[in-house]
């Protein structure tokens, strides 16, 4: 009794301290106990300087030997993909910080950035190029082949701008995809925690080593036009005056305006195939989460197991909605932009070729764009195959273990769509797929 006592008059001490101490302060007197101080806010601008001074003069860390939490995989997306965001960030696409660390909290978007300077640098080249060529196709009569070449400028120079958005918006969406990561049937062992990755490394390795494949052949066979021309010694100077006539038809060469220009050059080939790999990667991503989920599904045994995957599933499909309103955009510009390329290249089939490096290089080309084009309809397409695949299981549950949760998930299998789109005017499906197969078929008669 004693005890409570003493606790009921402490307390009112401390409350008539506080009526006194702030009674003072309103009349003017000096605090006569030391208040908490707030943390002082900086200014925006001083916030900024700080901002671009940690991000510039910050010293490299000294490499340190690798521990076993290092070759360890943990599964999620966001580890899986750091290879492709390197390889991105090489090319001056998606200038995000952080993209080394496990934790996906560590990721973030600066302007200030060396990264982002680097994309600033390289988008200033590629609108200038684009700019030129646009210029050049309207001042020469519209020609088609000049057409051609100002569209692929103009659209990779608006691939680099809509990557830059998605850039900002990446550290968010990939918390949000580690933490639904994190609550789907855990993985055995580390093999299947690797697998993810090393599907997504094999896939950017020959992807991005056709695409290479066919820009050497590309240089090879623009070599046999630059001899044509007597009037020019160098070699060099005549190969860029006549396969970027719409720049030096106005510029004189130099050795300097000519590195520039291929280094823009193949910033833009690599962005090209960049676009359909990512595409690809992200619906790996997205079909390997339903799949984890549909593995783990044959262990039913309870009602209350069936509203526990029910609402994990219903967590993928979120998380499906959500990256979709990321990158559909970016979907629609991969379909949009094969399909047309491809009936340029079925287009320019009527053409006699002169040597037959230029045949090799015309049909290679052709089968790439093709191959690209059918790969990202078909790994695109597997993301709402796997969310089909759970009514398989649902549909042998005996009559004895059919429940509430069990009806629920199946309704939400067999009506809900759940896919990836180009901008919602179509969903990545394998209709999609047989459309887009009639659609070159149909176009190839009709111009044999």
């Amino acid at each position: 009794f004693s005890c409570s006592c003493s606790i009921t008059a402490n307390a009112l001490h401390l409350q008539i301290d506080e009526l006194v101490c702030e009674k003072r302060r309103k009349m003017g007197f000096p605090s006569t106990q030391k208040s908490v101080l707030r943390p002082h806010v900086p200014p925006r601008w001083q916030h900024w300087l700080k901002q671009s001074r940690e991000s510039w003069l910050r010293w490299p860390e000294l490499p340190r030997r690798a521990s076993h939490d290092d070759w360890c995989h943990d599964g999620t997306f966001h580890e899986a993909v750091t290879g492709v965001l390197l390889m991105a960030q090489l090319f001056s696409i998606m200038p995000v910080c952080g993209i080394l660390a496990k934790d996906p909290r560590k990721l973030r978007f600066s302007y200030v950035s060396g990264r982002a300077f680097y994309a600033y640098f390289c988008a200033t080249g590629i609108g200038f190029m684009a700019t030129m060529a646009l210029y050049f196709f309207v001042s020469k009569r519209y020609n088609f082949q000049k057409m051609v070449t100002a569209f692929f400028y103009t659209y990779n120079l608006y691939a680099m701008f809509r990557f830059g958005q998605l850039a900002k918006r990446w550290p968010a969406l990939m918390a949000k995809w580690t933490r639904i990561d994190q609550t789907l049937p855990p993985q055995k062992d580390e093999f299947e925690r690797a697998t993810l990755g090393y599907r997504i490394k094999l896939c950017s390795i020959l992807v991005m080593t056709l695409s290479l494949s066919e820009h050497l052949l590309s240089i090879v066979a623009a070599v046999h036009y630059s001899n044509n021309c007597p009037a020019v010694h160098d070699p060099y100077e005549a190969f860029f005056k006549s396969n970027f006539a719409f720049l030096y038809y106005y510029f004189r060469y130099s050795a300097l305006r000519g590195f520039l220009t291929k280094f823009f050059n193949v910033i833009c080939n690599f962005m090209w195939s960049y676009v359909d790999l990512f595409v690809i990667v992200i619906s790996m991503g997205l079909s390997h989460s339903f799949r984890r989920i549909n593995a783990f599904l044959f262990q039913h045994k309870r009602e209350q197991f069936w509203g526990e995957q029910r609402q994990k599933f219903r967590n993928v499909c979120d998380l499906v909605t959500t990256v979709d309103d990321h990158i559909s955009l970016i979907t629609m510009l991969s379909i949009s932009n094969n399909l047309f390329f491809i009936c340029v290249q079925i287009l320019n089939s009527m053409n006699s070729r002169p040597t037959f490096v230029h045949t090799v290089y015309f049909w290679f080309n052709l089968v790439i764009l093709i191959g690209r084009t059918l790969a990202v309809a078909m790994f695109a397409a597997e993301v709402n195959d796997e969310s089909k695949r759970p009514i398989e299981v649902l549909r042998t549950i005996p009559r004895s273990g059919w429940c509430l949760e069990a009806k629920r998930f199946a309704e939400e299998v067999t009506t809900d769509t759940v896919a990836l789109t180009g901008m919602k005017f179509f969903s990545m499906t394998r209709q999609l797929v047989l459309n887009v197969t009639g659609a070159i078929i149909t176009y190839e008669t009709c111009v044999d």
